[in-house]
């Protein structure tokens, strides 16, 4: 069983006795990690016909009839208790899962696929970290397999949220949209070559976002004189793309460390591009150049980036390089993170 990086704030949230969620994506690991991190609480599990059905009709007597610390897993799938949990008052020590985004007024984590660092049973790259520290290099290993990305999820969830009788189409758009991930999101081209309106692809990326499948990058807005695009940028959490395997890797490590990190992108209308622009408050932002393959260009053009932008420091992320430091630039290789 592995060790995650989640346990550590989970329980210092949990310390303050008050109601907990913790949401990500199906598969991720939510109910192995809460039921092993929190023995003594009761376990209810919403997709049980009777318990979902007595927390639709009356909240707050299926709340009543729990006694002590519990722990509700599948919330999402019990609209009526969500609505009623978000302005109930001295709920005490519930936990609570949810395999879907929700907005509710209590402490919130979010708990991922296990990062490589969990796999590899080693402490991940702390954020504040890249670009500055350089990790020990570490015996070669062989890598863990893939873990696997629960498609229960179009089944389970998308049902929910998409017009059943829309659901080939939306594989189809699926598998458009994977292929996709690591580029500039143009929702336009993608709904013509689905087939389908603008309004829906919209609708179903939000479908998307509220299953924890994918990051859309905002641009990032920093003064360089240039003309930037301004759409965003499409990762998608489980993508066989390099840039988007390191950006995914990069935001799981900090969403289990209980960081919700400022992620953006910067590319000038003449086609100029840092993959990854990270914002720290109070420091200036660090450009990070993502490229399967480490050579001159990269380097070259992220330092290009660094002095038009006026910051000290960068670095490179390839999916095999020797550490290195040069001119403010920091080399990782991707099994680094």
């Amino acid at each position: 069983m592995l060790d995650r990086a989640l346990a550590i704030p989970l329980h210092r949230a949990a310390q303050r006795g008050l109601p907990l969620l913790v949401q990500g994506p199906r598969g991720s690991g939510k109910t192995t990690l809460l039921r092993r991190e929190f023995p003594a609480h009761t376990y209810v599990a919403l997709d049980d016909t009777s318990d979902r059905a007595h927390s639709r009709i009356d909240p707050a007597g299926f709340l009543a009839r729990l006694r002590g610390p519990a722990f509700l897993d599948d919330l999402h799938r019990s609209p009526e208790l969500i609505a009623y949990l978000a302005s109930a008052p001295d709920l005490g020590r519930l936990v609570l899962a949810s395999s879907r985004r929700l907005t509710l007024p209590f402490r919130t984590l979010e708990l991922h696929r296990p990062t490589l660092a969990e796999r590899q049973r080693r402490p991940a790259l702390a954020l504040a970290m890249l670009g500055h520290f350089a990790p020990t290099v570490l015996p070669v290993q062989a890598s863990p397999p893939p873990w696997p990305m629960s498609m229960r999820f179009l089944n389970q969830d998308i049902r929910d949220l998409v017009n059943v009788r829309e659901l080939d189409s939306f594989e189809s758009f699926l598998d458009l949209a994977l292929a996709q991930s690591g580029e500039i999101l143009d929702q336009q081209a993608l709904a013509r070559a689905a087939g389908v309106s603008h309004r829906t692809v919209v609708r179903w990326f939000l479908a998307l976002d509220a299953c924890f499948l994918t990051l859309r990058l905002a641009p990032a807005e920093v003064e360089s004189g240039r003309r930037i695009i301004r759409a965003p940028k499409l990762h998608f959490l489980d993508s066989p793309n390099f840039e988007s395997q390191v950006v995914s890797e990069i935001y799981r490590n900090a969403r289990h460390a209980d960081h919700d990190p400022a992620l953006r992108y910067w590319r000038d209308s003449n086609g100029f591009e840092i993959s990854l622009v990270i914002f720290f408050e109070g420091f200036a932002p660090l450009p990070v150049s993502i490229t399967e393959e480490p050579n001159p260009f990269a380097e070259t053009r992220l330092r290009r980036w660094m002095e038009l932008v006026g910051v000290s420091q960068g670095a490179l992320i390839a999916a095999a390089t020797r550490p290195s430091r040069r001119g403010g630039v920091l080399r990782y290789a991707a099994t680094q993170l």
